[in-house]
């Protein structure tokens, strides 16, 4: 009895595994007769880093100098490449500047005309192809660094195409900082742990603070290359809460083994646009070493 019980049950078990493979070879035939059909999706054209969710993309910086040449690239999506020609026009959507304030609560201004060059406006996707391509340049030197600015650029006709509600519209942007601008740098550097007596160094050269982000600025020594960024609250205009850091990814380059004190604030008027502060460090020797930087913007 107890033979032929367990020998049901391993009749039972094979079936059950049997009927398993079937099932699931069903399900298998059933999801590849069923696939999704991308025949009847609608043509559209956007724009590559396009909409709000691409805004930091859109940055435009000017690491490389006081002229930025970017390309803007208007992509057809399309399960088939065109058999016909695409017209794209662009334009300059102004009104888009107001919106994003209003939206977000920031005061970006449209970004002024000489500030900016465009490439050819009208693009045409060529047949079997799916992008064209313009380029548009941006000048630093008649920037205001204290102010964001905000250049869209939209999508106004595409020969027909669908035109998408978030793709559509690239904001270039550059962002501005209220203590943003040119300085002059006195580097001060004593070869001790402490500052008593006089400097064993003390350089005076311009320099600059550059923005990050509308509340903080990055600045590298002109004497030393030490990376520093210095951030601060910015309350309906009233700046407070300041604070310096020294950037780590910058040591190896300026000889600091370790750090004996990380840089400290010893004034900060953005009043008068003073900024001053001490920091220590063991060089590679290792032996200690002593900086006191004063910034101070130049009218």
């Amino acid at each position: 009895i107890n033979m032929k019980i367990k020998l049901n049950k391993w009749i039972g078990l094979v079936t059950g595994m049997f009927l398993l493979l079937i099932s699931i070879n069903s399900c298998v035939k059933n999801r590849n007769t069923s696939a999704t059909d991308f025949t009847h999706l609608q043509d559209h054209v956007v724009l590559l880093n396009g909409g709000l969710v691409n805004f930091k993309a859109a940055n435009v910086n000017f690491n490389n100098g006081d002229t930025t040449t970017l390309t803007l690239i208007a992509n057809l999506a399309s399960v088939n490449l065109p058999t016909s020609p695409v017209n794209v026009t662009l334009g300059i959507d102004a009104p888009q500047v107001d919106s994003y304030n209003a939206s977000k609560g920031t005061n970006f201004q449209l970004l002024p005309a000489d500030a900016y060059t465009l490439g050819p406006l009208a693009l045409t996707i060529p047949a079997g192809q799916q992008y064209a391509q313009t380029t548009v340049s941006f000048y630093k030197g008649v920037l205001d660094p204290a102010i964001s600015y905000l250049l869209p650029i939209s999508i106004t006709d595409a020969s027909g195409k669908a035109l998408t509600s978030n793709e559509n519209t690239i904001f270039y942007n550059v962002i501005g900082n209220p203590i943003a601008g040119n300085y002059m740098e006195n580097w001060r550097r004593w070869q001790a742990s402490d500052t008593t007596g006089a400097p064993f160094y003390d350089f005076t050269d311009p320099n600059v603070f550059s923005a990050e982000s509308p509340t903080q600025i990055a600045v590298q020594s002109v004497e030393n290359g030490a990376l520093f960024h210095i951030s601060f609250t910015n309350t309906a205009g009233v700046l407070s809460n300041f604070k310096v850091t020294l950037d780590p990814t910058s040591w190896v380059t300026v000889g600091i083994s370790s750090i004996i004190e990380a840089p400290v604030l010893l004034e900060a008027d953005p009043v008068n646009g003073v900024y001053r502060f001490i920091y220590k460090y063991n060089n590679t020797t290792p032996a200690p070493r002593s900086v006191i930087q004063t910034f101070t913007k130049i009218p």
